[in-house]
């Protein structure tokens, strides 16, 4: 059976703590095996190479967020196809004050997903097994819209600013996980809503190998 062993220090420094608490850090880990066991038959992560390190890289570049995320109290998240869970169920293992939305389309993913959270025991999250297109056109009420929106690699640049639009409060933070030959200049071209780019960065630094770009943009107030 695989074994994931993440770095306690190298997770403090990315969610900008001394230390990880140890309860948090055995629930990552074992996030990471069922990732690494399930992968042999639905496909979350790349199998190319070695599994278990391009897992540890993932939960890497989810928790990097986190320090980078307003101190409003608790967040309300909506991650849009999340696939093995990355970056949302990082997130809630260190974050269990906030809430969080998961949609995925493909049944397999989305059960285990279900079943992550509940091996996890992760009360603080929702899976909703449906299409993004499909989920968003119910109407959102102004008292269930969400602080967060997060988004890896599963729309274009026009699409992400649609649904940012569509499901985030006023002041809400739009995150998405670019690679590096993403093209700026579609960015540019692309109609943003308003929306202001706050933040970019990678952690190419801390986790060699990792050039995924995080980039953070904030809805008008």
């Amino acid at each position: 059976m695989f074994h994931v062993k993440l770095s306690a220090d190298l997770i403090a420094k990315l969610i900008g703590e001394e230390a990880v608490d140890v309860t948090a850090l055995s629930a990552a880990e074992q996030y990471c095996d069922l990732i690494a066991e399930a992968n042999r038959k639905i496909n979350l992560v790349s199998r190319a190479g070695d599994v278990a390190t391009e897992i540890a890289r993932q939960f890497a570049l989810s928790v990097a967020v986190i320090p980078k995320l307003p101190d409003t109290g608790p967040l309300h998240w909506l991650d849009i196809g999340s696939g093995g869970g990355f970056p949302a169920i990082p997130i809630a293992i260190f974050r269990p004050r906030d809430s969080f939305d998961l949609i995925e389309s493909v049944a397999k993913k989305a059960f285990f997903l279900e079943r992550a959270s509940e091996r996890l025991g992760l009360v603080n999250l929702r899976v909703i097994n449906q299409r993004a297109e499909e989920f968003l056109r119910k109407p959102i009420s102004d008292t269930s819209r969400y602080n967060i929106l997060s988004l890896k690699a599963v729309a274009g640049w026009k699409e992400a600013f649609a649904w940012a639009n569509s499901a985030l409060a006023p002041g809400g933070t739009l995150i998405t996980f670019k690679p590096p030959e993403s093209d700026p200049g579609e960015l540019q071209a692309v109609p943003k809503q308003s929306f202001e780019l706050i933040e970019t960065f990678c952690i190419t630094g801390l986790v060699p190998g990792v050039t995924t770009r995080i980039m953070m943009f904030r809805k008008p107030a």
